[in-house]
């Protein structure tokens, strides 16, 4: 029901959502759904082909699989926020503090293939202010649960027969599960905790980190998402990116 309700309110079907402030009944168990690697490899390719799919969504998926940003602040990027885009070295995505659930603002990075695919979505587009356009006029950006029903329709259209196109559909991620994808991926490529907080935009939980380290990690996150991204591009068959 509360994602009824949100995604009525993303498409602007609702102003508000009518249970706005009620409680989250308590849901036993933890989200604890990854990626494997040859997942990763077999979704990448759907989403590539993007078989009847939105480019802009397929696109978005891909970069929230290669940025660890959460859907919510990849669906709502904006071109405004691509700084030195066309630099290869200092190309990066400064999310503003307004849109990070934390409220404080996050600079992402962008190594080759997520800058690509910020290129290959703004490509084209005429007008708005948005990276990522929507299906619908009254929208500059896209809706969060698109990335969702995106993903979900990507998966039923997999063919089966494969062993990784199986668990896909047997246990179909959530575009967040891309993100948690990311962040294990970072920790098994032996990146430390520090940088994967800083590429996921946690904030330590004692007052140094809530308050006194203002320190981005630039260069740590830069090196870790280029770390990452060469894992991708090699389970795709890639090499270097």
């Amino acid at each position: 029901m509360v994602t009824l309700f949100n995604w009525a309110v993303e498409d602007q079907l609702l102003d508000v959502t009518p249970i706005a402030g009620l409680k989250k009944r308590a849901v036993e168990g933890t989200k604890d759904r990854t990626l494997s690697d040859a997942e990763i490899s077999v979704l990448w390719r759907e989403l590539e082909a993007a078989n009847g799919m939105i480019d802009d969504v397929a696109l978005a998926l891909r970069v929230l699989l290669l940025t660890g940003a959460r859907p919510g602040e990849v669906a709502g990027a904006r071109q405004s926020e691509l700084i030195d885009i066309d630099d290869p070295d200092k190309a990066r995505w400064e999310i503003p503090a307004e849109r990070m659930k934390a409220r404080r603002p996050h600079v992402v990075p962008l190594a080759p293939m997520a800058r690509s695919l910020f290129l290959a979505a703004m490509d084209g587009r005429q007008g708005g202010a948005g990276v990522f356009g929507s299906r619908f006029s009254s929208r500059d950006t896209l809706a969060r649960h698109s990335l969702s029903r995106a993903l979900q329709r990507a998966i039923a259209r997999l063919d089966r027969h494969a062993s990784a196109a199986a668990s896909l559909a047997n246990n179909p991620p959530t575009p967040h599960d891309l993100r948690r994808t990311v962040a294990t991926g970072l920790a098994r490529l032996g990146v430390v905790r520090e940088d994967r907080m800083a590429v996921l935009a946690h904030v330590a939980g004692d007052i140094h980190g809530a308050v006194y380290d203002r320190y981005e990690r630039l260069k740590e996150k830069r090196v870790a998402l280029a770390a990452w991204e060469q894992h991708v591009a090699a389970l795709i068959g890639r090499g270097r990116p």
